[in-house]
């Protein structure tokens, strides 16, 4: 199996998206790190730690969810295609507000349990 080099990139180089394959730029302003796509928020699977760019893995990493930290800032949940991995990175100042909005509502529209048991005002337990 032959592996294809991998170009890993710093937070003030331009790179295409491995997600969603679209130019993403070096942040303006607001972030030392650029850790996702501002447009899809996916991600590579590069860091151990945050910023050191030592993992072999390589992979897509998804945007799963939202976090809140308790001051109210917001950070994306990452999962590694590959191995699973999970990965928190704050919300970048360009980020896609359609984007964030959208992870967050997505578990919304999944329901584990018919949503007719929201209206019938009895408890539902299975």
């Amino acid at each position: 199996m032959s592996r294809h080099p991998v170009t890993i990139h710093t937070s003030h180089e331009t790179f295409i998206c491995i997600c969603c394959g679209r130019t993403v730029a070096p942040p303006e302003y607001g972030t030392h790190n650029r850790n996702h796509c501002p447009h899809c928020l996916g991600s590579r699977h590069v860091d151990l730690r945050p910023g050191d760019r030592r993992s072999g893995c390589r992979a897509a990493m998804d945007a799963i969810g939202v976090y809140v930290q308790p001051s109210g800032e917001w950070s994306v949940i990452h999962r590694c295609r590959s191995c699973g991995t999970l990965k928190l990175n704050r919300i970048g100042p360009d980020d896609c507000e359609r984007a964030l909005l959208a992870l967050a509502a997505r578990p919304l529209t999944r329901l584990p349990f018919p949503l007719e048991v929201l209206t019938a005002g009895e408890p539902h337990h299975g």
